[in-house]
Formats: C-alpha cells, sequence, structure tokens
C-alpha cells in the first residue's frame, strides 16, 4: 500500500511539475525513466477517448454527408445497379458512418499515432543530443517525450468540454480560421487548413516543453 501510496504521489507530483518546473521535472524522468510513460499515455488516451464520445455523433453526419456527395459524384454507377446492389451500397456506407465505427477507428488510429509520434520524436532528439556528443539512452527519452505531449492532452480535454457546453465541436481550431472556407467538408480535405488548426497556445506549450527536454538532456 505504501508502495503504490508513494508511486502516486510522485506521479502527482510530476504532473504538477511540469507546469511549474519543466527542465527539473523532465531531468527527474530521464534519471528514472521505468513506467513514467504510463501516466502520460493514460492521460492522452483518455482525452481523446472523451472528445471523440462527445463529438462522435456530429462526425457521423459529416461522414454521411461526404458518402451522399460520393454517391451523388457515382450516379451513372449507381443506376446501372440493381436496387439490391444499391440496398446493399447504403448499408456498407450507413455502418461506416456509424458514431461507433468512427469513434473505435479514431481511437485506434490516435492510439497508433501518438506512439508514433513519441518513437520519432524521441528517435530526432536521440540523433541529435548524440551529434551534440550527449550519450542519452533512447528508452528514457521516450519516456520524457511522452510528458511533452501533455499540452495536447489539455487541448483534447479543453474541446470535449467546448463540446459539451456549446453542444458543437470546433469548427475551425488554432489558426484555421483564417484559412477556412466555411465549409467543413473542403476544409477537411485542405492540408493547409489542418496543419494550421494545430498552431495554437497548446502547440506553443509543447515546443517550450521539448526545449526543456533537450536542455535536460
Amino acid at each position: 500500500m505504501e508502495n503504490t501510496t508513494g508511486k502516486s504521489t510522485r506521479s502527482l507530483a510530476l504532473l504538477i511539475g511540469i507546469i511549474d518546473r519543466p527542465r527539473a521535472t523532465l531531468t527527474e524522468v530521464l534519471a528514472h525513466p521505468r513506467w513514467k510513460w504510463l501516466l502520460p499515455a493514460l492521460l492522452c488516451l483518455g482525452a481523446t477517448a472523451l472528445l471523440l464520445l462527445v463529438s462522435a455523433e456530429e462526425l457521423s453526419q459529416q461522414a454521411a454527408q461526404q458518402q451522399a456527395a460520393a454517391m451523388q459524384a457515382l450516379g451513372d454507377q449507381m443506376q446501372a445497379m440493381t436496387e439490391s446492389q444499391q440496398e446493399q451500397m447504403r448499408q456498407q456506407m450507413a455502418r461506416f458512418s456509424s458514431p461507433l465505427f468512427l469513434g473505435a477507428t479514431a481511437f485506434v488510429t490516435g492510439a497508433i499515432g501518438l506512439l508514433i509520434g513519441w518513437l520519432l520524436t524521441a528517435g530526432i532528439l536521440f540523433i541529435g543530443l548524440a551529434i551534440g556528443g550527449e550519450g542519452v539512452k533512447y528508452a528514457p527519452l521516450v519516456a520524457a517525450v511522452s510528458w511533452t505531449w501533455l499540452p495536447f492532452a489539455l487541448r483534447s480535454g479543453v474541446d470535449a468540454g467546448w463540446a459539451l457546453v456549446t453542444g458543437a465541436v470546433r469548427v475551425n481550431p488554432g489558426l484555421s480560421y483564417f484559412l477556412s472556407t466555411g465549409d467543413p467538408l473542403v476544409d477537411a480535405g485542405d492540408p493547409l487548413w489542418l496543419l494550421a488548426g494545430q498552431v495554437d497556445l497548446f502547440t506553443l506549450w509543447h515546443m517550450v516543453l521539448i526545449y526543456a527536454l533537450v536542455k535536460a538532456a
């Protein structure tokens, strides 16, 4: 019991420390990396799941609109199908645009993307530090990088809270407002709009933490 309480206390101290003393906190993670990635992973995945839970219905509606537009574009091919084939296609599209399917797919994709993001970022830092003559091991870097992702977990939590309060998901996050056409379907297919949506205070905080990690290493 004391061991478990001690671990919880240390995790809470690290969580507070990443805000007011990030360099010292990341130094602690680098020195004792074992299982230090677990809390950031739970927070990031939990925030993602919460955001998907409150926005799954709206995502489903957007997917249904996209599918309807695709079916209209295939007008001639649709007319060449039999009634049963058309009905089968509609059922498949409805299944793929259901909130459960979209939410589960987005969560799995987000979890994989989270892992890849941590590994790639740690790899870049590992190579850069090695070139600079700093012999930091790769595994501790991965654990420390996970803590620099906490601003994104907070962003997902804020977005989920916004959706709960207003009943709608934020349409133009970050700087994407300046590139928005007003049509969510068109904007979703614009890489520049997607990139601009990631530029906000949470990304700035993330970059500050990355800098603190480099200094800690």
